[in-house]
C-alpha cells in the first residue's frame, strides 16, 4: 500500500513549478502548472554530460595507474641498486594497488555527492522518484568506479603486449609485460 507521503510533491518540485508559473503568468500566480520535459531538458542534458564525464574520469584514472606501473617499472629496472631491481615487481604491484584503492575510495565519495547533486538538479516530483533516480545514478557511477580496474585486468591486461615476433616495446628496450 502506498504511503500518502510518497505521492505528495516534493518542496523543491513545487518551488520550481511556482517559479515557472510566476515567470509565465504574472497576472494569475495562483494557477499551478507542472514541469514539462522542455523545462527539465537542461537538467537532463547536464545529467548526461556529467555522468559521461565522471565515467571518463574513472577510465582516465585507470589509464593513469597503468602508465604509473609502466613508468615506475622501467625506472626501477634502470636503477643501479641490485636490491631495487630485484624487488621491482613487488614494489610496483603494491604501490599501484594502494593508489587504485585510495582513488576508488575517494571517487566513491565524490560520485555519491555528484549523484545527489544531479538528482536535485532534475527536481523529481515525488520522494519516491527522487530516491529511484538517486539510486540509479549512484549505482552507475559507483559500479563503473569499482569495476573498471577489474574489467581492465580481466579483459585487456596481457593482451596489450603484442604477439610472438611482434611484441610491443616501451622505451625501445622493455617489453610491455616487463
Amino acid at each position: 500500500m502506498r504511503s500518502i507521503l510518497q505521492d505528495h510533491p516534493r518542496a523543491e518540485y513545487e518551488l520550481r513549478v511556482m517559479q515557472k508559473s510566476l515567470k509565465k503568468d504574472k497576472k494569475n500566480p495562483q494557477k499551478m502548472e507542472k514541469l514539462t520535459c522542455r523545462d527539465r531538458l537542461p537538467a537532463y542534458m547536464t545529467n548526461i554530460v556529467m555522468m559521461l564525464l565522471m565515467i571518463g574520469v574513472t577510465f582516465a584514472i585507470v589509464f593513469g595507474v597503468i602508465l604509473y606501473r609502466i613508468s615506475t617499472k622501467a625506472a626501477l629496472y634502470m636503477s643501479s641498486s641490485p636490491t631495487t631491481r630485484s624487488h621491482v615487481q613487488l614494489t610496483v604491484k603494491t604501490t599501484a594497488a594502494i593508489i587504485n584503492l585510495v582513488v576508488i575510495l575517494i571517487l566513491d565519495e565524490v560520485y555519491g555527492a555528484v549523484a545527489r547533486w544531479l538528482t536535485v538538479l532534475e527536481a523529481p516530483k515525488t520522494e519516491k522518484n527522487f530516491e529511484e533516480r538517486l539510486i540509479f545514478k549512484t549505482f552507475i557511477l559507483k559500479f563503473v568506479n569499482a569495476f573498471t580496474p577489474i574489467i581492465y585486468i580481466a579483459f585487456f591486461r596481457g593482451r596489450l603486449v603484442g604477439r610472438p615476433g611482434r611484441y610491443l616495446y616501451v622505451f625501445e628496450s622493455y617489453r610491455m609485460e616487463e
